[in-house]
Order: C-alpha cells, then sequence, then structure tokens
C-alpha cells in the first residue's frame, strides 16, 4: 500500500530540523518525472527527472552552510492540503560580504502513489532575490541537465 499524504508529512515533519535527512527524504519520494512549477514562472518550469531535482537539492544543502555558516532555520510549517503536502520555510543569516539574508519558501508537493509527482515553489521576490545570492556565495553549480532532466 503507498503512503497517504498525511503519511508522507508526518515522516517530514520526523526529519524537519535535519536538512540533510529532509533532502534525503524527498530525494526518495521524488517520481520518475516531477512537474515543476515557481510562482512567478521559470524558464525551468516543465517536467524534469525526480534524480535531476534530487542532484539540484543535494548542491543546494550542500551550499547554504557555505554561504550561510550563521544560518538561522525556523522550524518548518507542514500541512496537508488534500493530496498535497504545503513547507513554509524560513532561514536568515549573513553572507561572509556582509549582506543580511531572509529567505521565505512556499512550496507545494503533490503526491499521488506515495510519490512527489508536482514540487511547486511559491517564493517573493526578495526572497528569490535572496536564494540567488545564497546559492552565488555558497558556490553552487547545477548539475548538467541530461535528455533525462
Amino acid at each position: 500500500m503507498t503512503k497517504s499524504a498525511s503519511e508522507i508529512a508526518e515522516e517530514m515533519r520526523a526529519v524537519a530540523l535535519d536538512r540533510a535527512k529532509s533532502r534525503e527524504l524527498l530525494a526518495s519520494l521524488f517520481a520518475d518525472n516531477v512537474e515543476l512549477r515557481h510562482l512567478p514562472a521559470r524558464p525551468a518550469d516543465g517536467p524534469i527527472a525526480g534524480s535531476f531535482l534530487a542532484e539540484v537539492s543535494r548542491r543546494e544543502v550542500e551550499a547554504l552552510p557555505r554561504a550561510l555558516p550563521d544560518a538561522v532555520h525556523d522550524e518548518a510549517v507542514i500541512t496537508v492540503e488534500g493530496d498535497a503536502i504545503r513547507v513554509l520555510g524560513h532561514t536568515s543569516g549573513t553572507l561572509p560580504d556582509g549582506t543580511t539574508i531572509d529567505v521565505r519558501t512556499n512550496t507545494l508537493l503533490t503526491i499521488a502513489n506515495g510519490v512527489i509527482v508536482a514540487l511547486q515553489s511559491d517564493m517573493d521576490a526578495a526572497s528569490m532575490e535572496a536564494w540567488q545570492k545564497v546559492l552565488a556565495a555558497g558556490g553552487f553549480e547545477a548539475p548538467p541537465r541530461t535528455a533525462a532532466g
């Protein structure tokens, strides 16, 4: 029997304070292909290989402490909305150049047959700009996108 959105949300809550474990759990839940959406829309939106999305996530998690060694992560608010899970997060800190960073995330994960089939990221413009600064400061490099990704 496949896991419901409620069961997956409980698993997510159990590891919410550990960014690496959270990322590993999400990576294990991505379907072979995931519908990626951003609000506002971004060029990368559309179907994407779950394995590619997992690799991007891994690299982002690794870049974060390099960019924000003093990062403060508020506990994520994880709620179930029908067949979807909403994750609200907040990270703040100071980049090595002294720039103060404040990033609010709002991610909606659609679940079908026990896996994540869609990921929608709703970030306000200020948070998106701040996140791009974090990734740059952390030396994030996007993995090559293969035909499958």
